[in-house]
């Protein structure tokens, strides 16, 4: 049995009052506790206490204090059951206590994963040009169930998705200007699947961006590259040098006939 020789308040903390005790060594600290553990469980100077009594008093103590630092950090934004767990984890708070204190919260409206999922497609949607696949595996990885997820990304609507994906292309395609027509529209389509885009919306998106160069501006593109592979290709001759220039400028995506017509030019720029 312990008696209660002395509560102190904290220097650093006047909600929290340090506890100390007598169990027949003399008095030293004992525990800590705020003011409401401290008035529910009605601790005085004097009283004297079981070791199961004192392990009751911290339980109390340790779950008023995870739930007041869960609200402290809900305060700055909502937050995820999982969010609330890794923090009061880092916090050192035992799985009990974390488990205990993540049901009150739920049960008080504090931490609600349907409006959360609703509020970060919201927020998405307003604020990137992410897809439907990159948004639902942000909010897997924030522990959402899947069919909370399935059901707030309803509020994507397809033209949202199709207005967004033509966006992408757009501000993507001016950078593409070295390459062929099939190559723009292959990295086109590789940046929409990056970006969480379903094949149905890619198409769409894809059909609707200019992304293919007039003849001119084809064949400058290709020249850069038919240049490069020149000077790879230039210890070769005759048949075997135009197939290695014909073969790898036609894996670029370039027609077979502006690559010819490439080849002449280089034949023409050497002889000049």
């Amino acid at each position: 049995m312990s008696i209660i020789t002395k509560i102190q308040v904290q220097k650093l903390n006047k909600e929290r009052f340090n506890i100390y005790t007598d169990s027949g060594n003399g008095e030293e600290y004992s525990f800590s506790v705020d003011a409401d553990t401290l008035v529910k469980f009605n601790i005085n100077k004097g009283q004297s206490f079981e070791p199961f009594e004192l392990e009751e008093i911290l339980n109390a103590d340790q779950l008023r204090k995870a739930y007041l630092s869960s609200i402290v950090y809900l305060s700055r934004m909502m937050r995820t059951k999982k969010e609330i767990e890794q923090y009061l984890t880092k916090q050192e708070f035992l799985i009990d206590i974390i488990q205990t204190t993540i049901i009150r919260l739920v049960e008080e409206g504090y931490i609600n994963e349907e409006k959360y999922a609703e509020s970060y497609v919201r927020t998405s949607i307003n604020t990137t040009l992410k897809g439907p696949s990159i948004i639902k595996n942000e909010l897997l990885a924030k522990g959402i169930h899947n069919s909370v997820i399935e059901k707030s990304l309803t509020l994507f609507s397809k033209d949202k998705q199709i207005q967004h994906a033509i966006s992408l292309c757009q501000k993507k395609v001016s950078a593409l200007s070295k390459y062929s027509t099939n190559q723009k529209k292959a990295k086109l389509e590789e940046l929409l699947r990056r970006k969480g885009y379903s094949t149905n919306i890619i198409s769409i998106a894809i059909e609707e961006t200019h992304y293919e160069s007039e003849e001119d501006d084809e064949l400058q593109a290709l020249l850069i590259h038919a240049r490069k592979a020149k000077k790879k290709y230039e210890k070769f001759s005759g048949w075997e040098y135009n197939q290695k220039m014909k073969t790898v400028l036609f894996r670029k995506g370039f027609p077979i006939d502006l690559i010819q017509k490439a080849i002449l030019i280089l034949e023409e720029e050497e002889l000049n």
